[in-house]
C-alpha cells in the first residue's frame, strides 16, 4: 500500500512538472511569435503620412503689412514667381483688390474689423484658390503671434503642440476654406530678397504633396 501511495505521488509530481515545462514552452512560442510579428510590421514613426496638399491646385500669396493685406514688392514677387516656376504647385498672388468684397461697411467713425486675416483667407477662396501662404515681417512675424495678433486670435486652427516662433519673416500655410495651418516656415535672411523664405516654403510643400515635381512647361 505505500509503495502504491509513493508511486502514485511520484507520478504526480512528474505529471505536473511536465506540464509546468509545457506550460513555459507554450509562452515562450507565443512571445516569440509576437516578436516576430513586430519585426515584420512598420513602426507607427516611419509610415508615411497621406499627402494634404492637392499639388494642382493654386496656392495663394498674401503679403502683410501691419496685419493688412499689400501688394508685395517687385523683389518679392520676382522670388515667388521664381518659385512658380521650379515647383511642381501654382503661386498667385493674392490682389488687395480683390479685398474689397470681403471688407464690412464700417461707418466713417465706426470700428474697422479685426479680422483681417481671416478676410484674406476668404478672399483667395473666392479667387479659386485652395490654399493661400500668408506672410509679413518684423511685428507681423513676433514670437506666439502673426500679424500682431495671438495665434489663438487669428481665426485660423492650429496644433495646441505648435509653437510660432519669432523671425525676420514668417509664413503660414493655410487652408482657405477650413482655416487650418499646415506649416509655419521662418527666414533670417530677407534684407535684399525673401528666396531663402520661398526656399523653406518649397520644402514645406514638397512634404505635403504625392508628387513636388516641376510643372510641364
Amino acid at each position: 500500500m505505500m509503495k502504491l501511495l509513493i508511486a502514485t505521488a511520484l507520478t504526480a509530481v512528474v505529471f505536473t512538472a511536465n506540464a509546468n515545462a509545457l506550460s513555459a514552452a507554450d509562452q515562450i512560442r507565443n512571445e516569440m511569435n509576437v516578436v516576430q510579428e513586430a519585426a515584420l510590421t512598420t513602426p507607427f514613426e516611419t509610415k508615411r503620412l497621406a499627402p494634404t496638399i492637392n499639388i494642382d491646385s493654386t496656392i495663394g500669396i498674401a503679403r502683410l503689412d501691419k496685419g493688412r493685406l499689400i501688394y508685395a514688392p517687385i523683389v518679392e514677387l520676382r522670388d515667388w514667381a521664381f518659385l512658380d516656376k521650379r515647383s511642381g504647385a501654382t503661386f498667385a498672388p493674392v490682389s488687395p483688390a480683390a479685398l474689397i468684397k470681403n471688407l464690412p461697411d464700417v461707418p466713417m467713425d465706426g470700428r474697422d474689423s479685426d479680422n483681417k486675416l481671416d478676410e484674406i483667407r476668404l478672399t483667395a477662396s473666392d479667387l479659386g484658390m485652395d490654399y493661400v501662404l500668408i506672410y509679413g515681417m518684423g511685428n507681423d512675424a513676433q514670437w506666439g503671434s502673426f500679424a500682431g495678433k495671438a495665434m489663438a486670435n487669428t481665426g485660423f486652427i492650429v496644433s495646441g503642440d505648435d509653437i510660432s516662433p519669432r523671425a525676420a519673416a514668417k509664413a503660414m500655410l493655410v487652408n482657405t476654406y477650413t482655416g487650418q495651418v499646415y506649416g509655419t516656415v521662418t527666414s533670417d535672411e530677407v534684407e535684399f530678397s525673401v528666396g531663402d523664405l520661398t526656399d523653406k516654403v518649397e520644402t514645406l510643400i514638397n512634404t505635403l504633396t504625392a508628387d513636388p515635381s516641376p510643372k510641364d512647361a
